[in-house]
């Protein structure tokens, strides 16, 4: 019985982490159904990208009604994560997971790094230019392919949402705070979508389990937006900026502990 509450309360956290910093979901999801409630991690890791669906299709609605979605970005990670997803699904059962976490942990704080060394140049005046401008490079569009291939692997692997990569590719790609957070939830809603249809062959899907977070995660997608429009879009881009890189290095630095 406590389940039934603790679970659309989870996904309603979840949810809100999602539309609002555009990652992490996954990780939380596969971390507390494992630990807490004593699911197998490939049903952990299903159910996660089962639930994540939902959750960014929401998000991926507001953010592209508010404005926040880099069109040619979002859709060029979003082949390389569907690519990803897939190559990683099919792969699920040949690394070892103490091997995949310190892997994962080292890339995400290398791209720590270089969102660090990207902020920089851009104070200095280096880049000539915002971020979206940058759209017709063709160098820029192969790096976002391959940031998408790379959230979308971590995702097919073992059912975390890939946020990761995608946030630091698009801040490092030089996209605004706001805009990393809604394309960033485009491409995660393509990588759960692919990564779910993998792993449902594989029949390791709780769909009670599903039922229940997708209760919150729906409600906590919904109101993640509105809390967003209450903030002022100057200040909350500079309050964003540093929460999703403290985001990425936490990320990073927990993996390479495990």
């Amino acid at each position: 019985m406590s389940s039934v509450i603790a679970l659309p309360l989870v996904g309603f956290i979840v949810g809100l982490l999602i539309i609002s910093f555009g990652g992490g979901g996954g990780a939380v999801y596969v971390g507390i159904l494992t630990a807490f409630f004593n699911i197998p991690p490939g049903i952990a890791a299903s159910t996660s990208l089962a639930t994540t669906i939902p959750t960014t299709a929401v998000g991926t609605f507001s953010h592209w009604k508010a404005g926040n979605v880099n069109r040619r970005f979002g859709l060029t990670m979003l082949a390389g994560g569907v690519a990803g997803s897939i190559l990683g699904s099919l792969c699920s059962g040949f690394l070892p997971e103490s091997l995949y976490n310190k892997l994962t942990g080292l890339i995400l704080l290398l791209l720590a790094v270089q969102m660090l060394v990207s902020f920089l140049k851009k104070r200095r005046g280096k880049n000539g230019g915002q971020g979206t401008d940058q759209n017709n490079s063709k160098s820029n569009i192969i790096k976002a392919v391959c940031f998408g291939l790379i959230g979308g692997i971590m995702s097919g692997l073992v059912g975390l949402s890939g946020g990761g990569p995608i946030i630091a590719g698009l801040m490092i790609l030089g996209c605004p705070a706001l805009e990393t957070v809604g394309t960033s939830v485009l491409v995660l809603l393509g990588i759960a979508v692919t990564g779910f249809a993998t792993h449902l062959g594989v029949g390791t899907i709780d769909w009670q389990l599903v039922g229940l977070l997708t209760i919150g995660t729906v409600c906590g997608a919904f109101v993640g937006p509105l809390l967003l429009k209450r903030f002022d879009k100057n200040k909350l881009e500079k309050v964003l900026s540093p929460v999703l890189f403290l985001m990425i290095v936490v990320m990073g630095g927990m993996e390479l502990l495990k």
